[in-house]
């Protein structure tokens, strides 16, 4: 293997040719990216009103889908002109985009899409398109977030992320160079032994990244495992999460154990990088300047600040395949409170889902839910899916088929499921109708039954109560300031004890 690259060199002689024989303004779009960041709120905002009557002039004029569904909703997309004018478009949702089919992509004959799919958190497999202009304006937009984190283009990234390793060899050699000259790492998050673990943090410490990029789950096991063997991990200048919901336990151990800052980021497949802590870490800033993200109840109203609602992002620089008032299904908390970093762009006090389960098998070993994500949309016809585990032994696998789903498919799937977990790993395959969904209208696609317990995280003692609403049945009010301190979060489930009766 060659020694990575001096981050110089990566700057100033490889990003430059290498975006010259793209023919793309990269380099450029990240200045921009930068200088428009620090503009004042106001300004930004007229920033993000101008690009997005962009996109409804265009999806009105060469969408077929958004021209049926505005002259339905009654809404002229010309005279569009304030945020209540804007609402009154319906949300677009994944089942909306299947049924829409091809009538969702534009007829612009400039266009041109990149074919992609996604499982999320919902584990609903939605195949879309990007917009083949706007990938490097989303890449910058990604090296503007690591700047916020002091790390520069061409500084050396390592990412536990979820990899494919089924890609066709002539794939893997491509983006094996392509990392080597952009100084990249990539360890696969999907493989969490911990033999694997002991040659991750041994490749790491020789890589010695400036940055590490993971999922919190899978850099706490890292860090869990390098703890408990004595390992040594590498020493970056900054960490950043991603793809689940960071819990404050997982920010202070992997904190702690890599000596250094983290920035939490969140991201989806379908857009990329819609929002991430500065330095500051006083909230998430939205890139207000390349989405337009709103924080909906459940009646579909603007959520109060600090207030939990449904995330639902327009993409402003998608024109193939327009996603307007798309439904993450992510929950969040918005904040009107303005950062002290100085930057324009507005907060998200936190993101509250995303959080996934696991499999674990008799050795041991976890198999997160990226792994049963990425097998399920390797097989045609799996419309959706969910894992749930009664025991280490096995799983039941349910599946809602397509019209591509063939019964053979079924040994594929366990073939890759025991390669993974084991020869003697047991699956039993239920074909089903419908998926149930949870109280709070999400599909959990991994359910584990075998480490349910009951473990007390935090405690309010000798509370005093300072009112009553005999109407407000199973549930209470608790102080602002006590809930930050004991970390319980709006609508978590509590215990409450009376000492005196």
């Amino acid at each position: 293997m060659f020694p990575p690259l001096h981050p110089s060199i990566v700057r100033n002689v490889v990003y430059p040719i290498y975006r010259g024989l793209k023919g793309d303004e990269l380099l450029p779009m990240l200045e921009e990216l930068e200088r428009a960041q620090w503009l004042a709120p106001g300004e930004i905002e007229e920033l993000q009103w101008r690009k997005l009557r962009g996109l409804l002039a265009s999806a009105a004029a060469y969408v077929p889908y958004y021209r049926e569904l505005f002259a339905g909703a009654g809404v002229d997309a010309g005279s569009i002109e304030t945020i209540e004018d804007f609402r009154r478009i319906p949300l677009l949702t994944k089942e909306r985009i299947r049924e829409a089919g091809g009538s969702i992509l534009t007829k612009d004959p400039l266009r041109r899409g990149v074919p992609s799919d996604t499982g999320g958190s919902t584990g609903e497999i939605l195949y879309f398109f990007t917009d083949l202009s706007a990938g490097p304006l989303k890449r910058a937009n990604a090296l503007r977030g690591y700047r916020w984190a002091g790390v520069d283009v061409g500084e050396r990234q390592a990412y536990l992320w979820g990899i494919d390793h089924d890609r066709p060899p002539k794939e893997r050699l491509r983006d094996g160079l392509k990392d080597y000259f952009n100084n990249v790492l990539r360890l696969s998050a999907i493989h969490m032994s911990d033999e694997t673990m002991r040659s991750y943090a041994a490749a790491l410490r020789r890589f010695k990244p400036a940055i590490l990029v993971g999922y919190p789950s899978a850099l706490e096991s890292l860090v869990r495992f390098c703890v408990r063997t004595g390992t040594a991990g590498p020493r970056p200048k900054a960490v950043v999460t991603s793809g689940e919901m960071l819990l404050p336990r997982q920010r202070g151990r992997i904190e702690g154990f890599f000596a250094c800052p983290l920035f939490d980021r969140y991201g989806i497949r379908e857009f990329g990088d819609v929002a991430q802590e500065c330095d500051r870490h006083e909230g998430l800033h939205v890139f207000s300047d390349l989405y337009h993200v709103e924080v909906l109840d459940d009646e579909g109203n603007p959520a109060d600040p600090g207030e939990s609602g449904e995330l639902v992002v327009t993409d402003l620089s998608n024109y193939f395949m327009p996603f307007i008032r798309y439904r993450t299904g992510d929950p969040a908390i918005r904040t009107d409170r303005v950062c002290s970093c100085g930057r324009g762009m507005p907060l998200l006090e936190r993101i509250e889902g995303r959080s996934q389960d696991a499999v674990v098998t008799p050795e041991g070993v976890r198999v997160d839910g990226l792994f049963w994500s990425r097998l399920s949309r390797s097989v045609p016809g799996i419309k959706r899916f969910q894992v749930e585990q009664q025991s280490r032994g096995g799983v039941e696998y349910r599946i809602v088929p397509g019209p591509e789903w063939r019964d053979e498919s079924r040994e594929r799937l366990l073939e890759k499921i025991r390669e993974r977990c084991g020869a003697g790993f047991g699956v039993e395959f239920s074909i089903v109708d419908e998926i149930p969904l949870t109280a709070a209208g999400k599909q959990r696609f991994v359910v584990s039954n075998i480490e349910d317990r009951l473990v007390v995280k935090s405690k309010i003692h000798k509370a005093v109560i300072t009112g009553e609403e005999p109407q407000a049945l199973d549930s209470l009010r608790v102080d602002e300031r006590l809930m930050e301190l004991s970390n319980i979060l709006p609508g978590e489930k509590v215990l409450i004890v009376d000492n005196t009766n």
